[in-house]
């Protein structure tokens, strides 16, 4: 090989080394490039940290944290951290709680600064604008949620400090409150203790002033939460509650402004009128309100074009957040608010949806099943013929069966409640088809034993009474009872014969009562009758005088009138005592009854020189019952006790009668200060046709207990300690 060959072939041996590190050398220069960049971009992650004035469950806060996390631009070009700290002041908002939660955060973010600051609430603010010469040097604020008031302190504040005021529109809630109330006689504001909360008050005092002049302003503040629902309570028919909520009521409790109007709302008899949305569904019934969630896509937007490179004091802030009408629809009926009454472009939460938002899923449920009912009808026709083969089968057992028991004088019968006619109970009288129909499905239910007396209505007419006793029976698949029936027609009639004796009896011992009262009921008969006469006789010399004096004859024809009422209503009490009817139960007062039966006897102690003591307990509830039968039973009482005070020495003999509510029942103690009863006599008191007294029937107290058990109370006798005896009758309350 020549030299310029060899020349020739190592040119080409260097050229091709030198391309070789060339590309290397690009290699190293992409790759480093690369990681250069991935070092820059992971530089380049932007921190925002966003501090809240208010704890984090605040209702408040949760919509504005929403709102920011879904507005803040985070991209893969531009990645965005949010970091959140809550000073909550409500709770800790002493001066050494914010130092401690200045330190917490100069500790915390020293080292990684964040790039923008978010202040929601106005607490916040004012934080971070004295802490921020010592926290966060230059770092751009923006504020949220922040009243015009507490922003007025910190003027000026630093031009790189932006955002914009909340206002809260409560005149505008109040007059449109008054628009939906206008018979409205009363306006009750709300608020708390907290040092926010006065000064809430405050400003409330000022902005509602204009309206003293339409309807009087009272300011409920600084109560105590159990002394602030008593107030409420009490509230008159025509008023119109006013409330921000509060953070602390004047016992020191700390609450959140949604639960203290949740409380209001619930423990007012009256409308409930606020100013934030996060209220709504706690009972009250709205306002004209900001949003929240607004105000944190607001704050989210001014940081996205800080973070894009915007100087703050460049920016141009938006409006104020738009203050919205909003009210709760099912608490806008419950105060008679109407559709037609509420403004256009109001917010209404809670409305009834219509039938297919409500039942969509239903309705094609129904179509769905409807198709598979036509798709059934094959099987269900067979499913029928096998029933009609099964019920030929059983008609024969039935037919057997009902041979069987005609010798026992049943008959038998059964039902499948709910889907068919009873079958051997016969037609059921109209008015006791519900009863008889209520106790079987109640045996079904409690698969127990069914026993029930009804009446039957024949075809001729005629009333017949059976009884019926069945039992709950599953072997068949659908649940039925099964049973037997007797006619009891003979049986009641003789229990109606007997309750027509009873009630003759109970008259008759009536008669012989009042027999017995005959003195006291003419002496209380001659008084009134005494007092027309002497009357009259003085109006006949009057009228005869000249000149006449028209007002004492006025005045001696008013004394007629008196006495002759008096007169009327002992004839009255007296014919009520002879009359006989029906028993009609309903409620009475106990007490005047046993007024009215001692006023009936009170001649009667006085000639027989008894002493009348009585302690009758106010407030005790109604009695239920017929009148005339317990005012037989007290009458019958006390003439006992008067009877068996008839050997006892005048001065000694006292007749003591007591009421008092024991629990739900009522107890009436009529005392006397006789002999008492025998030891072995005692058991034997209530017994008929047993007695002590000469020629008596022995039927008084045995009739007596008879009322008493009908009303479902007690009658019990004893002996008194010192002296006499005591009967105590006790009847249900009828709340019980």
């Amino acid at each position: 090989m020549t030299l310029p060959a060899i020349d020739a072939l190592l040119g080409r041996r260097n050229r091709a080394r030198g391309a070789c590190r060339a590309a290397a050398a690009a290699v190293a220069l992409a790759l480093a490039a690369l990681l250069l960049g991935a070092a820059a971009r992971a530089a380049e992650i932007k921190t925002v940290l966003v501090i809240y004035g208010s704890s984090r469950l605040l209702p408040a806060t949760v919509e504005a944290e929403r709102a920011i996390r879904e507005n803040v631009a985070s991209t893969a070009e531009r990645p965005v951290e949010l970091y959140t700290e809550y000073l909550d002041a409500p709770r800790f908002g002493s001066p050494a709680a914010v130092r401690s939660f200045e330190r917490y955060l100069h500790e915390k973010y020293a080292e990684h600064p964040p790039d923008v600051i978010l202040a929601a609430g106005s607490d916040a603010l004012e934080l971070v604008i004295h802490s921020r010469a010592e926290l966060f040097p230059e770092v751009p604020v923006v504020h949220i949620g922040s009243s015009k008031a507490r922003i007025a302190r910190l003027y000026p504040l630093p031009s790189d400090v932006i955002g914009v005021p909340v206002v809260y529109d409560s005149a505008g809630t109040v007059e449109q409150a008054l628009r939906w109330h206008p018979n409205a006689r009363r306006l009750v504001v709300v608020t708390g203790a907290s040092d926010d909360d006065r000064e809430l008050t405050r400003r409330l005092r000022d902005e509602l002033a204009p309206f003293a002049e339409r309807v009087p302003i009272e300011y409920l503040s600084e109560l105590g939460m159990p002394e602030l629902e008593k107030r409420l309570a009490e509230l008159e028919p025509g008023t119109v509650v006013f409330t921000p909520g509060f953070f602390q009521d004047g016992e020191s409790r700390i609450f959140t402004p949604r639960e203290t109007a949740e409380k209001i709302a619930a423990a007012a008899p009256a409308p409930v009128y606020v100013p934030y949305d996060t209220f709504l569904g706690t009972g009250v019934v709205g306002g004209r309100v900001p949003s929240f969630a607004e105000m944190g896509k607001q704050g989210a937007e001014l940081i996205n074009q800080i973070l894009a490179g915007a100087a703050p004091q460049s920016l141009q802030l938006p409006e104020r957040p738009p203050i919205h009408l909003e009210l709760d629809w099912r608490q806008a009926r419950r105060w008679g608010i109407r559709e037609s009454d509420v403004p256009a472009g109001a917010v209404i939460r809670f409305k009834d949806r219509t039938f297919w938002e409500a039942h969509r899923a239903v309705a094609i449920g129904g179509l769905v099943v409807m198709l598979l009912q036509t798709a059934l009808i094959g099987a269900l026709l067979v499913e029928r013929r096998r029933r009609r083969r099964t019920a030929a089968v059983l008609d024969a057992i039935e037919r057997r069966m009902s041979l069987a028991v005609c010798a026992a004088g049943l008959s038998t019968w059964t039902w499948d409640v709910g889907r068919t006619e009873p079958i051997g109970l016969g037609a059921l009288h109209p008015a006791d088809r519900s009863l008889v129909e209520q106790a079987a499905r109640a045996a079904l239910a409690g698969n127990s034993d069914l026993s029930i007396e009804y009446r039957v209505l024949r075809s001729d007419g005629e009333v017949r009474w059976h009884t019926a006793y069945g039992r709950a029976d599953q072997s068949g698949g659908a649940p039925r009872l099964l049973g037997v029936s007797r006619d009891i027609t003979e049986r009641k009639l003789a229990e109606r014969d007997a309750e027509r004796d009873r009630a003759a009896l109970r008259h008759m011992m009536r008669a012989s009562i009042l027999g017995q009262l005959s003195a006291s009921i003419a002496h209380q008969l001659n008084q009134p009758l005494a007092a027309i006469l002497s009357n009259a006789e003085a109006a006949s010399q009057l009228l005869a005088r000249e000149p006449l004096d028209v007002a004492e004859l006025c005045g001696i024809c008013a004394d007629i009138v008196r006495s002759d009422q008096r007169a009327v209503e002992v004839v009255r009490r007296l014919g009520a005592l002879f009359r006989r009817g029906e028993v009609m139960f309903e409620p009475f007062d106990l007490n005047g009854l046993l007024r009215e039966t001692l006023e009936l006897t009170r001649s009667e102690l006085v000639m027989r020189h008894v002493a009348l003591v009585t302690d009758l307990a106010g407030n005790l509830p109604p009695v239920e019952g017929e009148r005339i039968q317990l005012q037989q039973v007290f009458l019958n009482l006390v003439m006992n006790a008067a009877d068996a005070m008839d050997d006892t020495t005048e001065g000694e003999r006292e007749l003591s009668v007591r009421t008092a509510a024991v629990g739900h029942a009522v107890s009436v103690w009529i005392r006397d200060s006789g002999s008492g009863i025998g030891a072995r006599e005692i058991e034997r008191v209530f017994d008929p046709f047993w007695t002590t007294k000469p020629g008596g029937m022995g039927m008084g107290l045995a009739i007596c207990r008879s009322i008493v058990d009908l009303h479902h109370g007690t009658l019990l006798a004893a002996n008194n300690p010192d002296r006499g005896a005591t009967f105590c009758v006790t009847l249900p309350g009828r709340a019980a």
